[in-house]
């Protein structure tokens, strides 16, 4: 007996895709395209995360620490290219205002030490800042309560970068 059907394997730019399901809209129309496009994202663009902190009572004018050595000695090294700091997040074990954080670039041992931006705190004892500060691929990041800032305790600073890895 003969069979009438021809037995094929669907390939992606032939699978339709519905954009409009989900906030962002990417333009796709095909399973390939947003293969392709989520393929892209993924691999050209990097979101690492780095944390300082410091324990005890910080007051202003205060290095804060990687680990447990001074960020503005050693800090946290820059590896990506077109590189962007985009949130700073804090928490501190108080809800203090005025905490005034820099932060700061360098080369190592506060060599070329410049400030990139500064964030100040609300009454909360955590806080969310949105900034858009380049760095340099490998510049070394540190933070600072800066010299008017209010004292600040058991505190945790982070930020959230992006660039091309």
């Amino acid at each position: 007996m003969l069979n009438n059907y021809v037995d094929t394997t669907p390939v992606a730019k032939e699978v339709p895709y519905d954009d409009s399901i989900q906030l962002p809209t990417t333009g796709s129309n095909t399973t390939q395209e947003i293969i392709d496009y989520l393929k892209n994202a993924t691999t050209i663009n990097a979101s690492p995360g780095f944390t300082w902190g410091r324990s005890g009572a910080i007051p202003a004018n205060t290095w804060l620490l990687n680990d447990s050595v001074p960020s503005n000695l050693s800090g946290r090294t820059v590896f990506l290219s077109n590189a962007e700091i985009k949130k700073v997040y804090t928490a501190n074990q108080n809800a203090t205002s005025g905490i005034i954080l820099g932060i700061y670039s360098h080369d190592g041992d506060e060599n070329n030490l410049v400030l990139l931006g500064t964030v100040t705190t609300a009454a909360t004892r955590s806080n969310v800042f949105d900034v858009s500060w380049s760095v340099a691929s490998g510049k070394q990041i540190a933070i600072k309560l800066e010299s008017t800032s209010a004292s600040a305790k058991e505190i945790d600073v982070g930020i959230l970068m992006k660039g091309t890895v």
